[in-house]
This record gives C-alpha cells, structure tokens and sequence, in this order.
C-alpha cells in the first residue's frame, strides 16, 4: 500500500467519527431510521476500509510532493464520502450531493438546497460540521491528535497551504488552533443566542460564520434574524477572517502583534470600499442605517470568504458585484480559515509596484530591500506571489469563460466562479440544483483548487501524468 493511500484513509477515518456523532444525534433528535443509516453507512465503510491497514508501517519521512498529493486526494475523496448522506438520505442526487459536500469540506457555502428550512436538523447540523471542520482544515484536525514530530507532520501542514508556526512544534500550534478556534464558537453562539437567536441556530451560525463558510439554517440566511445579530456576525467573520497567529498572541496578551500588516490592510480595505458600497447604495435610495449594515455586511462577507448575506444580491448593479468579486479574490489573512488569494500577497503585489520604480530609480549599485514591516522578503518569495496569483487569475477565467458559455454575463460569471475559488459562498443566483452538469463540476473544481492553493492538485495531475 503507497504512503499516500495509507494517509488518506486514516485521513478519512477522523471524518467517519463525525458521521458517527452526527448518526446519534439523527437518532435523538430527528428520529429518523434512515437518516441514522445515512450517517452511519459511510462512517462504517471508511472504517471497514481502514482496519487492514491499522496495523501496516508506513516510513516517518513523507516528501513534500506525496504530502501535496495527500492533501489533494485526501479532500477529495473526503468531499465524495461527505456527500454520501445526502444521497443515501434522499434528498440530493450523487452529483449535487458531492457538490454539496465539496462546499462544506472547503468551507465555501454555495448550496444545491433550495429550501433549507425543511431539512431534518441531521442534515443541517452535518453541513454546518463539514464547514467547521473544513474551515480550520482536516489536516489541521488530522495533526492535532498526533502525538510526536517527525517529517511527516511538517510536510502535511504545509501541503494543507499553511507555514506557521508559534508553538516549539508544529502539533503544539494545531492543537492551540483547535482550542482557540473551540473558545471562539461557543462565544459566539452565546452571543447569537443571547442576542435573539434561536439556540440550535445559534451555534450553526457560530460555526459557519468562524470557518468563514457560509452555509445557513434559514432560506434568507442572516437576513432571518434581527441587526443585532447581523452585527455580531460581522464580528464573528473578521475574527475567522484572521490568522491563528495573531489570535494566539491576542490570548498571549500581546495585542500589539495581534495587528499584523495583513489586519491592517483588511482593517483599511473595509473602511474604504465598505465606504464606498454605503454611498453608493445610498444613492440608489436604501436608509441610511440600511446602506450601512448591508455595505458593511456583505464587503466583510466576501473579503473574508463566508458568504453569509442579508439581501438578495442577483438584485446588486454590476458596479456593487465588481467590488463584492474583488473582495472575494483579495480573501482573508493567511494562516485563518479563510482561502483566495490572501491579503498577505495582496500586500506584498501591490507593495511590489511602488517597490519596482523606486528601485529603477536608485543607481545600479544601491540595495533596495523588499521590507514590509518588519519582515524582508526574498526576490524567490515574491516571484512566488507573483506565479501564484497569475494561476489563479487564469483559473478564475476559465472558470468564467465555461459558465459564459452557458449564458451567463461576465461580471455574474466572475462573480460565481470567484465565489468558489475563493470559497466565499455568496451567489447571483446561477449556483443551483438545475444548473448544468459542466457548470457544476467547473464550480467542485474551483472550489477543490483554491482551498488547497492550486499548485498540490497540479502536482497531483503531473505525478498522474508522468506515470
């Protein structure tokens, strides 16, 4: 058995545990046979799957090229089990259901439901799971129960796009994750609830919004519940929207490193575009505490990949969702739970600009360093940036230019795609049970490549090929 497989199913069998959890709860709560058989099916057979390989020794070392592969097929193959309750349980086809699945696992919230109100609690509560397990990462849960460093702990968290580190070791810091990310939805369940909503919706949200996914309980999604709520959302999505790095100083007590160049830039990017979505839906004849908690609401949303809304956005001008797409390309801070393309690279591009004519200017001989606060970065580390955005931008185009195809305008296309690459989860209106089948699989695939930053998944495909 490859050392990919091997890690892939043990993979697996972390997902399975919630299966299980989710069973019982289908049990209690909805009373439901078959929803119980639904949950427990797919957790039996993952185990089944697993037992002859508990036993088999697998080498410490792991290259980064077979954790790339691991990461890419792991949540791939996650994302098809995933959807298996759905199907079993009869309310989605296998390619909805995996398409479902996919959006949950890469923490996005597009949905293939219509009605979500009439789901069983079951169904709800495994989405909102899949996202708050996805949000923080299933490698990162997959980690925080190991209990020594070796090779292969390293080269997995960083195949899963994430580099830091504030523990001595790498498991030390995913388990710090994972406590504070635990502290965070319960606070803001408590939150919600004390501020009007219901308990059960309460923690969802609380789920949802810290894994900036997106997926709601309710068919209108935050619009559901009062402003007050509305407000703490906003909270609860920054506080997803920003790396563990900065929340772990933040309960360090060192507030002043909580302000990392990149909570700046999030900090700056809302004041002025945030700004200008307010004047601008004042102009087209929203009160002004509307304008304000919409604007506000869904800039945040999209920058930070949640997806939660409060208005329908089919509805918005084209000059409102080409902000909302730029926002969702930009994304959140780098090492949170959100994905896109990162304010860090955001920064350092448009860094770059000012950076390259001052060094054209400068005699041949000065040294112009690349310094954003207090980090130098390497000429390497932003071609890096640089090759990273361009294949995104590329894969967002093609992503574009297929649901164009089908009749679908070039800034909703954008729209769409960028909403699923990003795994943001706000939509125009085109993501639904009756798209077609390309516009599905070109959104999985989106949402597939950029959780795990494109490049494990093109080095899956390029082993695959070479073979």
């Amino acid at each position: 058995m490859s050392k990919t497989w091997y890690f892939v199913l043990k993979l697996l069998t972390y997902i399975s545990v919630f299966m299980i959890i989710n069973a019982i709860y289908a049990l209690i709560v909805d009373r439901n046979p078959m929803l119980v058989l639904a949950f427990l099916f797919p957790a039996i057979w993952i185990i089944f799957l697993w037992v002859p390989f508990m036993k088999v020794k697998i080498p410490e070392k792991l290259t980064l090229r077979e954790s790339f592969k691991i990461a890419a097929i792991g949540w791939l193959i996650m994302s098809i089990f995933g959807g298996i309750p759905y199907f079993l349980a009869g309310y989605l086809n296998p390619i909805n259901a995996w398409f479902e699945s996919m959006s949950g696992f890469t923490a996005t919230g597009l949905t293939m439901f219509s009605d979500v109100e009439s789901l069983p609690r079951s169904i709800l509560l495994w989405r909102s799971l899949t996202e708050w397990i996805g949000g923080v990462g299933v490698i990162v849960l997959f980690l925080s129960v190991m209990y020594r460093t070796s090779r292969v702990v390293q080269t997995l968290y960083f195949a899963e796009g994430r580099s830091d580190k504030t523990e001595p070791t790498i498991i030390g810091t995913v388990r710090k994750i994972w406590g504070i990310y635990v502290f965070y939805t319960f606070f803001f369940a408590m939150i919600f609830y004390l501020l009007g909503a219901p308990i059960f919706d309460s923690i969802n949200v609380a789920m949802t919004a810290l894994a900036t996914g997106g997926f709601a309980v309710t068919n209108n999604s935050i619009a559901a519940y009062s402003p007050y709520v509305a407000v703490a959302v906003i909270f609860a999505m920054i506080m997803g929207g920003i790396s563990f790095v900065s929340h772990i100083n933040l309960f360090k007590g060192r507030v002043r490193e909580f302000f990392s160049v990149e909570v700046f830039a999030m900090l700056f990017l809302i004041l002025v575009f945030g700004g200008i979505l307010f004047v601008h839906q004042l102009w087209l004849g929203l009160s002004p505490m509307q304008s304000l908690l919409q604007s506000n609401f869904h800039f945040i949303s999209a920058l930070t990949g949640t997806g939660f809304s409060l208005a329908n956005l089919s509805t918005l001008p084209d000059f409102d969702k080409t902000i909302l797409t730029i926002a969702m390309v930009f994304g959140g801070a780098y090492g949170s739970t959100s994905s896109a393309l990162k304010l860090i690279r955001v920064v350092v591009l448009f860094y770059g600009i000012f950076w390259y004519i001052k060094k054209r200017l400068a005699p041949p001989t000065a040294i112009i360093p690349f310094k954003i606060g207090k980090k130098v970065f390497d000429v390497s580390e932003v071609r890096d940036v640089a090759i990273y955005t361009t294949t995104y931008i590329i894969l967002l185009l093609l992503g574009a230019f297929v649901l164009m195809l089908y009749g679908n305008s070039l800034a909703d296309s954008l729209f769409e795609v960028a909403s699923a690459e990003g795994n943001v989860g706000l939509s125009v209106g085109i993501t639904n049970a009756l798209m077609p089948l390309a516009e599905k699989i070109t959104l999985i695939l989106e949402m597939w490549f950029g959780r795990l930053e494109i490049f494990p998944i093109l080095i899956l495909l390029a082993d695959m090929r070479r073979k």
